[in-house]
């Protein structure tokens, strides 16, 4: 967590704890392991070599903990959960996720409600939310819920394969509705990049702006790890600026949360979490 926030303030924020709980557990921390491991700049806290070395173990060594825990008590946990999910995960993160927690917790029953992080929000804070997944925002947040990192995700262009909908002037665009990160971060990059450009279409959904991007009509924004047969992504050689990341987050209920809502959450940061390190594994050198 403090790899993530590089801050002990927001930790002890996160944590309900005060600094100098976390600062005594940091020195503990080093203390055991015979080495600093973070540079002592509290207002930004960074690794030292150290620190980067023993991180990897001490994920690993998290990730077994937290399934050793998930696995003892699978047969004890029921009830029902609902979970929020914008239409863009929902679509290709969360078939691999549900199928293999159906398997894991086969007396959970899982509801998925699909809307805009911004809607996702509202929601977990009128209590219609156990769990959401969405995308970190500046001005949008689960007041009521805790938020966890899952991944940064850089966002692409695409388009159709053999298409042309990016050589035109003004460039086309399909977009999703305003309010949307995604939408927010294409059009700022290209205003910052000079580019002319018009929207050609608008979709709520992530089917519609895939078939309009295949019928070569309009290029998209998607990110980066979205499987989109009959699309291919488009870089600087085509004339495009490159886009941001952003962040994927887990939103859960702060209070009143069930164990079978929990066991969802953790069930989700660890099958993105080994997704990740399995990626990482295998990415050439």
């Amino acid at each position: 967590m403090l790899v993530e926030e590089r801050s002990v303030t927001q930790v002890a924020r996160r944590l309900h704890r005060t600094q100098p709980a976390i600062s005594l557990q940091l020195r503990r921390l080093e203390e055991a392991a015979g080495q600093p491991l973070f540079e002592h700049d509290l207002r930004n806290l960074r690794l030292t070599h150290h620190g980067e070395t023993l991180l990897p173990y001490a994920r690993t060594l998290l990730r077994i903990h937290d399934e050793a825990r998930a696995r003892i008590s699978t047969d004890e946990v029921e009830g029902r959960v609902t979970l929020g999910c914008p239409d863009l995960y929902a679509a290709f993160l969360l078939p691999e996720i549900l199928a293999s927690f159906r398997d894991a917790y086969p007396r959970i029953e899982v509801t998925v409600r699909c809307a805009l992080s911004r809607q996702l929000a509202a929601d977990m804070e009128a209590g219609l939310l156990d769990v959401a997944i969405a995308t970190r925002m500046p001005d949008v947040a689960a007041r009521n819920g805790d938020a966890t990192l899952l991944k940064a995700e850089r966002l692409v262009w695409l388009g159709a394969e053999g298409g042309d909908a990016y050589r035109r002037t003004p460039i086309p665009l399909a977009m999703l509705p305003e309010g949307n990160l995604y939408r927010d971060h294409a059009l700022m990059t290209l205003n910052e990049h000079g580019s002319n450009w018009r929207i050609a279409g608008i979709s709520e959904s992530i089917a519609g702006l895939k078939a309009i991007a295949l019928a070569d009509s309009a290029i998209i924004v998607l990110a980066e790890s979205v499987r989109a047969p009959g699309l291919r992504r488009l870089e600087a050689q085509d004339g495009l600026p490159r886009l941001p990341t952003v962040d994927l987050l887990l939103w859960r209920r702060r209070d009143g949360l069930s164990d079978a809502a929990g066991q969802l959450a953790l069930h989700i940061l660890l099958h993105v979490k080994q997704n990740e390190a399995s990626l990482a594994s295998t990415a050439p050198v």
